[in-house]
């Protein structure tokens, strides 16, 4: 039954399905230092591609050392928000990388323990 001065809600408890009461009571969501930081999340700089860098460096498949620069200790190709790679580049690496395993120069996993 509904408490007096309480209306009917979903979910039983007094926050509702999933808790927390009024919208109100959340605080203001504007003052997470939106203008202090230039409106953006980052920490750190911004990371710049290897490639585009140094003009002399290109992505081979052959370059086993070059190209376990850009996977996981588990095999998985590193995403570009990490490795910094431009989208040109990356997904010259992402080929580069599948051209190697199936050459067997890359392992597609690492081998269970």
């Amino acid at each position: 039954m509904a408490r007096p001065g309480e209306g009917m809600r979903m979910g039983g408890g007094p926050g509702g399905r999933f808790g927390g009461g009024d919208r109100g009571d959340r605080g203001d969501r504007g003052d997470r230092g939106g203008e202090e930081m230039g409106g953006r999340r980052g920490f750190g700089r911004r990371k710049v591609c290897r490639f585009c860098a140094d003009k002399a460096a290109k992505v081979d498949y052959k370059d086993q050392q070059q190209l376990k620069y850009f996977l996981t200790e588990r095999g998985k190709i590193i995403p570009r928000r990490i490795s910094g790679n431009c989208a040109k580049h990356q997904r010259q690496v992402a080929t580069a990388v599948k051209r190697a395993r199936m050459l067997a120069i890359l392992p597609y996993t690492v081998g269970a323990m």
